[in-house]
């Protein structure tokens, strides 16, 4: 039998302050179609059914266009099975009790059981977070796969999984969701435990291959495969531009280092290094010019270079900069990193720069 585990849907996520106006509209539609195409290849992969691990709304309650577009691709699609758990952020939302095709887990144990495969799972609340793990019992006679929303921890609590408390429990897979990152590992000597990561990014902290893992179940044991899925991989470019002679260089520098990128992957683009010219408005001339140009979907860009400067020319100044640094030479108890970014922002502070 195959399933495919996904999680962390977050339909409904605000994009706005990712991405401009039309980008976000765009990409809103694009979290929802990413789940149109699961279904799709849900049946070119052979699954039977689409396990979801938590989280496929953004926020509780759902907004009504993303809750008659998610469960109106459920109802549509009867052939295949949906299981459906909730996360932290749909807590709260209701789900449907009259679609055939759906399963949907509560505040106890339940099971859905297929050709040779029983799915357990439970949503965590604050009366059953310590006492759910003696709960659970592996049903005999079946690969017994569980599922839960929550990140890892050491002690019970709302949202927190405890794997030692899993195992040696009889799980051949532990299906979770809440990290947006791909994770997986050993459960113990007969099971392992996977995060899928969301199926789609939503903004420069979700960056790299997105997709979902396809489960198959044979023979007792469970074979897991990532499939990439992701329409739009979001993309994050350290750019040194250290040696360029000023904010024309800087941006080519840019331009040249994202290049090879493929055109419709959203970019984000971190200057480094440090710097002889006047870099006051680099980020937004950078990202104003690399997206009139239109050679990718959108670029944003963020400023993290520092100025070049002679500290021992400065401290020999007879000026507010020269005190304001053998002010800070004097001040004991700092660590390196601390005194680089008081120097950096008194210095832009004392050019009448901005320091926000």
């Amino acid at each position: 039998m195959k399933l495919i585990h996904t999680a962390d849907l977050h339909l409904g996520s605000k994009i706005e302050g990712k991405f401009p106006e039309s980008k976000s509209k765009q990409r809103r539609a694009e979290l929802r179609n990413a789940f149109t195409r699961m279904i799709e290849r849900a049946r070119e992969l052979g699954a039977e059914a689409i396990l979801i691990a938590g989280d496929v709304f953004d926020t509780d309650p759902a907004t009504p266009e993303d809750y008659a577009f998610f469960f109106g691709a459920i109802k549509a699609n009867a052939d295949l099975t949906f299981l459906l758990l909730h996360g932290n952020h749909d807590a709260g939302v209701p789900f449907p009790a009259d679609v055939p095709n759906l399963f949907t887990f509560g505040e106890k144990w339940k099971v859905w059981e297929g050709d040779g495969v029983a799915v357990s799972g439970i949503e965590m609340t604050e009366d059953n977070c310590a006492s759910l793990y003696d709960g659970f019992s592996p049903v005999p006679g079946k690969t017994n796969i569980v599922t839960l929303h929550g990140g890892l921890g050491s002690s019970p609590a709302v949202g927190t999984v405890v794997l030692s408390k899993l195992s040696d429990r009889g799980i051949d897979y532990l299906a979770l969701g809440d990290y947006h990152a791909r994770q997986d590992g050993k459960l113990d000597a007969r099971g392992v435990w996977a995060y899928p990561g969301c199926p789609e990014g939503r903004g420069f902290d979700e960056p790299g291959e997105k997709g979902f893992l396809l489960l198959t179940v044979e023979n007792g044991a469970v074979k897991t495969e990532f499939i990439p899925h992701a329409y739009r991989t979001l993309r994050v470019y350290d750019c040194d531009v250290s040696e360029a002679p000023d904010e024309y260089g800087a941006i080519d520098t840019a331009r040249k280092l994202i290049s090879d990128a493929d055109p419709k992957d959203p970019i984000r683009l971190i200057f480094t290094g440090a710097v002889t010219f006047d870099r006051t408005n680099l980020a937004h001339n950078a990202e104003t010019r690399l997206n009139d140009e239109r050679m990718h979907y959108f670029v944003s860009v963020k400023d993290k270079t520092k100025a070049a400067l002679d500290l021992d020319a400065i401290r020999k100044e007879v000026s507010l900069r020269g005190e304001f640094l053998n002010l800070l030479d004097k001040k004991e108890g700092l660590s390196d990193e601390d005194r680089s970014a008081i120097l950096e922002l008194g210095l832009r502070a004392l050019t009448g720069q901005d320091v926000n």
